[in-house]
């Protein structure tokens, strides 16, 4: 996998290809990152955690559905069929990408975990092309703050709008969108850019 130390240049990657282009953010052992990558839907899928131990999951992970060949939507690269996936070794509060390149970013049950989320979120929105995605999940207060930091629906919105998210005065076509909800002690945010 690649590290936080190469700018990724996403047109490499996706060459004329048809589908979103997205990065599933704090991914984990890389459970959705693969299932987004299985899909038609999407061209090109980066799959980026800070873990090493997460990362080396995934990358098991994907190694199994290779050999089961329970793929559906592999590409070609070099001289074997493969899965339209790339897992980065990675700081959510530097993202190795360059301005308004990704269609969509999923980054699930992890908001709580990152240092800087202020900083993380505005990596999102500085990442996503006009009119991307970011679907992202954490966990709300009542947890207490030792490890974590979590979060109140209120919080959430204020910061998903301090990165640019949300309404836009200057925005004359208004096609920002930002809407919070909880769901017991699960925080849910969608926004567009």
């Amino acid at each position: 996998y690649l590290t936080n130390d190469n700018d990724i240049t996403v047109t490499e990657q996706c060459d004329g290809g048809t589908g979103l282009v997205t990065l599933d953010l704090s991914c984990g052992t890389g459970f959705v990152a693969t299932r987004m990558a299985k899909s038609p839907s999407f061209q090109y899928v980066f799959g980026l955690d800070y873990s090493f131990q997460m990362l080396n999951e995934a990358v098991n992970s994907v190694a199994n559905f290779e050999r089961e060949r329970d793929i559906s939507n592999t590409k070609p690269v070099g001289n074997k069929e493969q899965l339209p996936l790339c897992w980065i070794r990675g700081d959510a509060g530097s993202l190795p990408f360059r301005d308004n390149v990704l269609d969509a970013i999923h980054w699930g049950a992890a908001m709580h975990c990152v240092p800087d989320v202020e900083k993380a979120l505005a990596e999102t929105y500085r990442v996503l092309k006009p009119g991307g995605k970011l679907y992202a999940t954490t966990f709300l207060r009542p947890f207490p703050d030792i490890v974590f930091r979590f979060f109140t629906l209120e919080e959430m919105e204020d910061l998903a709008n301090e990165a640019g998210f949300g309404a836009n005065p200057n925005d004359k076509q208004k096609s920002s969108f930002l809407q919070v909800e909880g769901r017991g002690v699960y925080g849910i945010l969608r926004a567009m850019k």
